[in-house]
């Protein structure tokens, strides 16, 4: 190996004329004689052993524990090395992650489907609404002066109609059983369920048969509610199951442009009398309206009056 100063501080191997290191700069002690700073002085001797540490006039300036760095090429201190060393991050520990409070939030989502203005439920209880509440939205009349109120409790959400003309509703996640009165949300198509048979055909009270087309057999029916009041179409299950879409189902909504070709369905259970709604798929969602208070999870999605809105819990 060929004889050479070994940097003190790095460990590069230079050669014996070199005064800095070629590849940190620091200033290189030559055998006989200490390691001199800029200008050719000779530095105090600073290691353990019982030497002394170097005086006040002595100290290179900058240096507080890191070594000072020089550049090879004209031997001058070379800028933020030393003492301009800036201080190492402090290191998080991982549960300070989840040591943060939780704050639900609601996302509103725009026609055409991306994310709009985002509300975060700092309070424990935030209602909304068209003109009265903690969020309001002016321009939809479609939304009562309060129309919803959300409680926000130990990173739990839960929301309540307010008394509301037309209700808050819920998009379906999972096959989900519907009661008697229920509305159903269907696109723009509002349906409300009526679980009941049709009357037997009895004859009035002085024997005579009412004249009209044969009955079905029919344990459930939709009605279609219309827009200003009112009912439109009514449509019976065929055997205990209805189907509902653009085309090619038992109820179908042609120019509804929202409802995919198959939307949804209903089916009677076989083992009770319940009437189980199912989504097939749609691409717009299928919702149902709420009764009393309803806890909300992530990824939960409400339309209040024209508002579409996406829940987030994380």
């Amino acid at each position: 190996m060929d004889p050479g100063l070994v940097c003190h501080v790095c460990g590069t191997q230079n050669a014996l004329t070199a005064a800095a290191c070629s590849h940190c700069g620091a200033a290189l002690s030559h055998p006989g004689q200490p390691a001199s700073a800029p200008g050719g002085a000779p530095a105090s001797p600073t290691s353990p052993g019982g030497s002394q540490p170097p005086s006040d006039a002595t100290m290179i300036a900058g240096d507080q524990g890191a070594p000072l760095r020089f550049d090879p090429a004209t031997g001058q201190p070379l800028a933020g090395s030393g003492g301009d060393q800036p201080a190492p991050a402090r290191t998080l520990f991982f549960g300070a992650l989840q040591q943060q409070p939780v704050v639900p939030r609601l996302v509103v989502i725009k026609g055409e489907g991306g994310d709009g203005a985002t509300y975060h439920l700092q309070q424990t209880s935030t209602s909304i609404g068209r003109s009265q509440g903690d969020i309001t939205f002016a321009e939809d009349p479609f939304l009562s002066p309060e129309h919803a109120r959300f409680t926000a409790q130990d990173g739990r959400l839960f929301v309540q109609d307010a008394g509301s003309a037309n209700g808050v509703f819920l998009r379906i996640k999972k096959p989900t059983p519907v009661a008697d009165g229920t509305y159903l949300l269907v696109g723009e198509q509002l349906l409300r369920l009526r679980k009941q048979p049709f009357s037997d055909g009895s004859p009035n009270e002085n024997g005579t048969y009412y004249y009209g087309s044969p009955r079905p057999e029919s344990r459930y029916q939709l009605i279609q509610c219309l827009a200003g009041g009112g009912e439109g179409r009514i449509c019976s299950a065929d055997e205990g199951t209805m189907s509902l879409g653009r085309e090619g189902n038992t109820m179908n909504f042609p120019d509804d442009r929202f409802i995919s070709g198959h939307h949804a369905r209903l089916e009677l259970a076989s083992d009770t009398d319940e009437i189980v709604l199912t989504d097939t798929g749609s691409r717009n969602g299928t919702f149902i309206r709420l009764e009393g208070a309803q806890e909300l999870y992530h990824g939960d999605y409400l339309f209040l009056g024209q508002q579409l809105l996406r829940v987030e819990i994380a």
